[in-house]
Formats: C-alpha cells, structure tokens, sequence
C-alpha cells in the first residue's frame, strides 16, 4: 500500500515518467521503510492517505529513492545525492540520459553502478550519450551484448570510443570466441580496465604455441583473462618468469592452475618464495621447485616460518634438505594443519654429521673433547661443506685465514647464515662504508646483525654526524651493539629532528 502511495505521488502529483516512478515506488524498501516511521497511521487502510498527505506537505529528496531505485545502498549514494536540489525534474539531463540506458536495455536496478562509477555520463547534453552507443552499435555490438558491457564497465561511456576494449573482442574473435562468451563471462559487480585485459591476452598469445591453444587456455580459465582485469595473471607470469620459466612451462602452469582467486594464488607462492628464501635455501633449488610444482603451490597458505620450525622440530637445513628432497611434504605445512614433527635423523648420518662438523672445528684449531669444542658444536648450523664455504667467504674477502679462525672461534654464529647473506654484509660494511677489514676481526658480531639494522643504523649516524651530534668514525660495536631504546636515547635524541629522521629512514628502507 505503500508503494502505491508512492507511485500515485511520483507519477500523478509530481508528474514523474511512469517507469522511473513505478521503479522509485517498487525498488526502494530503505526509503520506504523510513518514510513510514513518519507517518501516523491507525490502521493498514490508512496507510495510502497517510503517506499522501505526507509527501504533499513534506517533500522529499526525490534522489535518495531514486537511486536506491537504481540498485545502490544508501552508503553508496549518500554522498552522490545534490544538495542544492530536491526534485528530480530539476536534473532534466539525468531523467533523459537515464531514458537513453534504459532504451539501451539496461535494467534500471543497475543503473546506479554507471552512477557511481561514471557519473559525468548523466550530464551529458541531449543526442551525446545516445551518439556514443550508437559509435559501438556500428561497431557490431547487438544491444545486449552492449546493455551487459556498460554494466561492468561503464567508463567506456566516457571520452572517445574505447581503443582497448575493440582490440580485446578483436582478439577473441580472432580465436573463435564471440560476444556471447565474453558475455557470459563478464561480471557485473567486476569494473574492467580494457587496456590491462589486452595487455594479458598479448602475454598468453606469445606464451600459446597456437590459435587452437590460446583458445582452449582461455575457454577453460577465463579468470586469467576478466578477474582483476588480468592484473594478477600478469604479476603470476613476471613472476614465474624471473624464476625462469620456460613458455611451455607458463602454458603448462596456467593449464593447471588450482579453482582459486589469482589474487590468493600469487599470495601463496609468494609465501613459499620467502619460507624457501628464509630456510636458506639455494636459488637454483628454489627455481627447480617452482618450475614444477607452481601450479600446486598456488593453492597452499603455508604457516609462517618461525612456526613451522618450531613444529617441525628441525633447523633450517633439515628442512631445506627434507623439501629438496620431496617438495610435496609442504603440503602438510598449510594454515590450519596439524604439523607433526620430522622424523628422527638416521643414527649413522648423524654421527657422521658431527664427525665432519668436528673435523672442521678441529681445522680452526679448537682442541678435541674441549668444553670449548662442545659449546661450538652447538653453536654451528648447517653441513661441514656449507661452513667451509661460508668460512672461506670471509677469507676471500681479503681477510687471511688466521683471522678468520679468530673471528669464527669469538662468535662461532657468524657461520650459522647463509653464504650470500654473509657476504653482502661484509661488501656493505667494506665496500660500501669504507670500514677496514681490520674492524670485522676486533668485533666480529657485527656479523650476527641483519643488513637491515646495518643500513638503519649506519644511516642515521651518517645524518648525526653531518650534523656535529655524534663523533666521526665510531667503532662498529658502537653503532650496532646497543640495544634499540638505548639508540634512540643516547643518539637519536641528541637531534630535535632525529626521531622524525630515523621514521623517515624506516620506511625507505621499507620500501
């Protein structure tokens, strides 16, 4: 009854087109809902009469229920409704243009998405919007192939005619897929970017052998092509690509990619990139794993690494050596699994393990069956061979071999990092910063510390001194050792602008 009232008032008295104040009156249960707690109403037959005589003394804002009426929340229009009108006869542009879409056959209820997202359409002036739809009828577009693409992707109303979206449906149809599959394939809650849609489909025809495939590529995943507008398919290809994936391999990995959004794939394999990365291990096995197992990988959320660790029972090496081994037992590491621990190491390798590990403390001149040797033994992590070469990086670096003894026998941990990482730090702190290699002996823990509290921390004592807060040349120890409270007290402090210095440092090294 209500809504007859409404449509009486829209139609009758404010003399409104019939079809915009049927759908004001039928489409709008927020506005209605709210107009009836205004009303008076004894019983359910006074309810016409009541909202009647309502409207007539307390016009309303004829836009709120006309573009609710248009398939918008009232959070979505509040800030699209004009304050300085009421009436919508007062938008004579907006009635005609809205008239011009829905003679188009778009269904009034979604009008309001070109609303929101290409608002500058509902001004244009009369003979301009219908010119624009008839540039992509001539184009061959039928009107509901055309009705469905101004839905979810309005902004081809706006400016010239868009270059992109032609070449997308040229390329299509150029490989056997016509308007009614784009159109079945088009959402009309997505919002498409033409110009990135084309740029993907350029990036799976070099990757497709032929025609026949692209299409077969495409047909089975069209995600690939609509979801985020190509956007993440792009990001999944750069980046399989610099782990050196072949274009067989790409095709390959798209074929059987998991029935998950690309977005959460791509998370995924960033993940394992960086637990791989984080049990150190090599780059190459990481690239193997990759350019095998990707398009399962893209559909496991592994736990963090800390954690894993900790469950598994097992330092980084025995968990790089078990997924060499069988990348495939990352399958029980995923979120909401119950990770079990790895098994226990065969007695023999293990001894033999500590056999080499003590053949190499012995090297360094530790003596046999010491407490020294003991404590050490516990300290080192990773096979003989990967101790050796990290030993011989720092010796490499242009320190001699008695020094490195030294060093490695001070703080024995300095060993427990990754080849590459040990030797980025020392070309940092040698090459970079000019320190002499002479520093690393007399405080070799500067080691233990990430590259990330060296550039931070170098930095900004860099920017202290240009300043004449802090001495030049400070020992390493100075700069590194102290802890992160007592660097902002006794340093950053002595600036009135440090603190806002070293904010500044965070996030560029951040980036």
């Amino acid at each position: 009854m209500a809504e007859e009232a409404m449509l009486d008032y829209f139609y009758s008295t404010r003399g409104l087109q019939y079809m915009v104040a049927e759908g004001m009156s039928k489409n709008s249960p927020v506005f209605i809902d709210n107009l009836l707690k205004k009303v008076d109403c004894v019983s359910a037959s006074d309810i016409h009469q009541s909202i009647t005589k309502h409207l007539r003394f307390h016009p309303v804002n004829e836009f709120e229920p006309f573009l609710e009426s248009s398939g918008l929340k009232p959070t979505e229009f509040s800030h699209l409704v004009p304050c300085d009108k009421l009436f919508l006869d007062d938008d004579v542009l907006l009635l005609e243009n809205h008239h011009v879409l829905c003679y188009c056959g778009i269904d009034p209820k979604k009008i309001g998405k070109v609303y929101k997202e290409a608002r500058e359409v509902f001004g244009y002036e009369t003979g301009v919007l219908a010119s624009k739809i008839k540039a992509y009828e001539d184009l061959g577009f039928s009107r509901g192939f055309l009705s469905k693409l101004i839905v979810c992707s309005p902004s081809i109303l706006i400016g010239d005619t868009n270059v992109g979206l032609a070449k997308v449906l040229e390329m299509l149809k150029s490989v056997g897929l016509d308007f009614d599959w784009v159109v079945k394939n088009l959402s009309d809650e997505a919002c498409y970017e033409w110009s990135s849609v084309y740029r993907v489909l350029s990036v799976l025809r070099e990757i497709c052998f032929d025609e026949d495939e692209l299409c077969g590529l495409i047909k089975k995943h069209p995600r690939l092509v609509f979801e985020d507008s190509g956007k993440w398919t792009l990001v999944l290809a750069g980046f399989e690509t610099k782990l050196g994936s072949s274009r067989s391999e790409l095709c390959s990995l798209f074929q059987k990619l998991p029935q998950i959004q690309l977005e959460e794939c791509v998370s995924n394999l960033r993940q394992c990139f960086l637990f791989l990365k984080e049990i150190e291990m090599e780059d190459d096995e990481i690239r193997k794993v990759f350019r095998s197992h990707s398009w399962w990988l893209g559909s496991c959320r592994l736990k963090k690494t800390s954690s894993l660790l900790i469950n598994l029972k097992a330092w980084k090496s025995r968990v790089c050596d078990v997924v060499k081994e069988n990348p495939e037992e990352m399958k029980k590491w995923t979120m909401g699994s119950k990770i079990q621990p790895l098994p226990a190491m065969d007695a023999d390798a293990d001894k033999e393990s500590d056999t080499m590990k003590t053949q190499f403390l012995l090297d360094l001149g530790y003596e046999e069956n010491s407490k020294e040797m003991e404590l050490a033994l516990k300290s080192f992590r990773g096979r003989r061979s990967e101790l050796r070469e990290r030993f011989d990086v720092l010796v490499n670096s242009g320190l001699n071999e008695k020094d490195v003894k030294d060093m490695v026998k001070a703080s024995p941990t300095i060993l427990s990092q990754a080849s590459d990482v040990l030797e980025s730090k020392v070309n940092y702190l040698v090459n970079e910063l000019g320190y002499p290699l002479s520093s690393l002996v007399a405080f070799p823990s500067c080691l233990k510390f990430t590259i990330q509290r060296m550039k931070l921390r170098c930095a900004m004592f860099s920017w202290l001194q240009a300043r004449g807060k802090v001495a030049p040349n400070l020992a390493l120890s100075t700069i590194l050792a102290c802890s992160d409270k007592y660097f902002v007290s006794f340093f950053v402090n002595r600036d009135p602008d440090g603190l806002n210095q070293l904010e500044d440092l965070k996030k560029k090294l951040a980036l």
